[in-house]
This record gives structure tokens, C-alpha cells and sequence, in this order.
């Protein structure tokens, strides 16, 4: 028999609110559980990142460890060469390709990696910087049995070197004829008016072999303008073909002609009309040093050394140093009757058997670490010393 509504049975009431308090009971554990769940999943990807970040670290400080010890070799290889270097000028007087310092570019093992490098002699090439003489070298150099200036109370300096030979008194000071040296005194010294006070002047003799350089590579001759003009101090053309500010202002991105000597090769991409192909071929045979370092005909290739006379074949020139004897040339003149060449006075005191700037290039591996450095060696009588030292670009 159904009750009325106002006689509930009190049993039915406990009953529902049992169920209803075991409803929410029910629903309080689902949310806990998901909540113990995401803080869980949360841990686990903290303790992933945290193990993965420990392991980035500790590689990262392996290779950092391996890159130092890397560069620790290198700077060890540069050590030795500036005692093979220092070496070698004390044991001979001329350098050429059969030396010691020429042939040490063996691969050597070391723990857990490899090292190898070798030496250049960057006298071996045509310095561009050749081809502007600065006003503090107006005066005609005096040429020596090596083709190399004598100064016998200055100092040898890195942008002035002087080879390594006796003093000479000051009444021996002017040059002197001889069979070495037959037209010292007749070399033309430069006339007065030539160019203006602290400017300098072009080097004729120098610029008409790069002329020739260049169409040995068929390149354009008129090349050479364009790399005086960026040497020269002034901002005004010094040839129909020339560049200055005027023509690297409406460039992309627009800059300005450098007016000072060359740093590096690489200038050459900036100067106009030289584009990549050309740089390809010309980089290879030129330099960027002092004005005053000589071309040391025993490590020079036969494209520059041909380029010293009009119409001489490089063949012949190659043929002259494959008959260089196993000492090298002992002076300029014996490598000039060797190659039938016959070059100007003021030319062949730009020459030399000697060389005093060498590029050292080494590259160290030690595990996952690599280094590689670029140093430029200077050598006098003092001994060898470090330029200029670069890692991992040689610019």
C-alpha cells in the first residue's frame, strides 16, 4: 500500500542520501586519481628533460675539452716551426722547396685524434702590395747579390726587413759594381717630382708584370689599375680603367676604396671587376705583404717568374727549376742565366733567393674537437716570431 506524501518512510530517505554521498565520494576519487596521474606525467617529462640536458652538457664539455687540447697541439706545431724556421736561417743563406721546413707535412697520429700542417713561403708569390712604393721608400733600394735592400745600420722590422748579412762601414754604403751586382750604380733613382710629399709613387716595373700575369691567365690586363688604385692613398683614378670611391659607392652594398695596403688576398673580391672566377685564378699566385719583401725566385711558381720578361714561356721557366740544384739557387743572377732571363735593375732588386715571411697551417683532431690555425712567421737574424695568428679562418 502506497503512503501518502506527508508519511514518507524514513528508511527510504537514509537510503537515498547514502547514495547520493557515494556519488560524490565516486566522483572526488576520479579527480584525485587524474590529478596524481598529470602530476606524474608532469615528473616524468621534468626528469626526461633534466637526464637529456645532463647529457647535451656533458658532451658539450667533452668537445670543449677535446677543441682545447686541439688548439693546445696546434700552438705546440706553431712552436716548432718557429724553431725549424730560426734553425734553417742560421744553417743557410737561401731557402728553396727541398728544406726541412718546405717538406714537414707528414700526417702524425696523437691520442685519440690526428695533427698535420705545413709551412708556405709567402715570398713564393707576387705581393701585391708591390705595387704602390710609399713615400718613406722613395729612394731607389740598393740592390744586393740577393736582390734584397741593405741597410746596414737600421734594424731588421716586420714592415721593413732587411736580410741577413755583415755590417758594412760607412764609407761601403753606396752600392758597388760587380759580377753579382753589375748595374748597382747605374739603377735609376726616382725623380723628384714622380709624386707628391708623403704620397708615394707607382712601381712601373711591378705593375707591368702583374699586366703580364694577367694575361697569362687570360684575365683582363687593366685588372691591374683597378688593384693599384685601390692601394694607392688618394681618391682619385690614377688610370682610365681605375676604381675609387666614386665607382664602389653605387655598389650593393655601397663602401669605399680600402687606400691603404692589402691585409689579406681576399681584398681582391672587393675591387671592381674582379668576380669569382677570377679570383679563383689569380688568389693562388699572389700575396699581400710588406712593399718592400722580395720574390724569392727558388719557391716561385713558373706563371710569376715568366711574367717578370715580356714574351718569356713559362715552359722555360719550368724547365730552369726542374734543373735547380738540390741546394737551391745561390743568388738572383745564377737563377737568371739558369732561365735565360734578363729583367731591368730596378726589378731584379725586388728579387731574392731568401724568403723571411712564411704562412704556417696546421690542423689538430683530438675526439670530436678540431681546431685550425693560420699563423704568419717573420724570420730575421734575431730568430722567428709570430705576425699575426688566426683559428679556424686564415682571414
Amino acid at each position: 500500500m502506497k503512503l501518502p506524501d506527508c508519511c514518507r518512510c524514513p528508511a527510504d530517505a537514509l537510503r537515498r542520501a547514502v547514495r547520493t554521498a557515494d556519488a560524490g565520494r565516486g566522483r572526488q576519487r576520479g579527480v584525485a586519481l587524474i590529478t596524481v596521474l598529470l602530476i606524474v606525467f608532469l615528473a616524468s617529462v621534468t626528469a626526461a628533460g633534466l637526464a637529456a640536458m645532463q647529457q647535451i652538457t656533458i658532451r658539450r664539455s667533452a668537445v670543449m675539452q677535446h677543441q682545447q687540447q686541439a688548439r693546445l697541439y696546434t700552438l705546440a706545431v706553431e712552436q716548432w716551426a718557429l724553431l725549424a724556421l730560426a734553425r734553417d736561417g742560421k744553417q743557410s743563406q737561401s731557402d728553396h722547396p727541398d728544406e726541412e721546413w718546405a717538406k714537414a707535412s707528414a700526417l702524425l697520429p696523437i691520442k685519440e685524434g690526428a695533427l698535420s700542417g705545413h709551412i708556405r713561403d709567402l715570398q713564393g708569390c707576387f705581393n701585391l702590395n708591390s705595387l704602390w712604393l710609399p713615400s718613406s721608400k722613395m729612394k731607389s733600394p740598393q740592390p744586393g747579390n740577393d736582390g734584397q735592400e741593405n741597410s746596414p745600420d737600421a734594424e731588421p722590422t716586420p714592415d721593413q726587413p732587411a736580410p741577413d748579412q755583415p755590417k758594412r762601414s760607412q764609407a761601403d754604403a753606396s752600392p758597388q759594381k760587380s759580377p753579382e751586382n753589375p748595374s748597382a750604380s747605374d739603377a735609376p733613382e726616382p725623380a723628384a717630382d714622380e709624386a707628391e710629399p708623403g704620397k708615394g709613387r707607382l712601381n712601373e716595373a711591378q705593375f707591368q708584370v702583374l699586366q703580364r700575369l694577367l694575361a697569362r691567365l687570360e684575365l683582363k690586363p687593366e685588372l691591374a689599375q683597378a688593384i693599384v688604385d685601390w692601394i694607392d692613398p688618394d681618391q682619385d683614378p690614377l688610370f682610365p680603367d681605375g676604381a675609387e670611391d666614386s665607382d664602389y659607392n653605387v655598389m650593393t652594398p655601397p663602401y669605399l676604396a680600402a687606400n691603404r695596403p692589402m691585409l689579406s688576398v681576399s681584398e681582391l673580391r672587393s675591387i671592381k671587376g674582379v668576380d669569382r672566377e677570377t679570383f679563383d685564378k689569380l688568389a693562388p699566385l699572389v700575396c699581400a705583404l710588406p712593399a718592400d719583401a722580395p720574390l724569392n725566385v727558388n719557391t716561385a711558381p713558373a706563371l710569376v717568374l715568366a711574367a717578370l720578361a715580356e714574351g718569356k714561356d713559362p715552359k722555360d721557366i719550368e724547365q730552369a727549376l726542374e734543373s735547380r740544384p738540390a741546394d737551391g739557387y745561390k743568388n738572383v743572377n745564377e737563377f737568371l742565366d739558369a732561365a735565360d732571363l734578363s729583367v731591368e735593375a730596378r726589378l731584379k732588386s725586388q728579387l731574392s733567393v731568401a724568403t723571411q715571411h712564411f704562412l704556417l697551417q696546421v690542423e689538430a683532431r683530438v675526439g670530436d674537437g678540431r681546431a685550425m690555425l693560420y699563423s704568419t712567421l717573420y724570420r730575421d737574424k734575431n730568430g722567428a716570431r709570430v705576425l699575426r695568428r688566426a683559428f679556424g679562418n686564415q682571414d
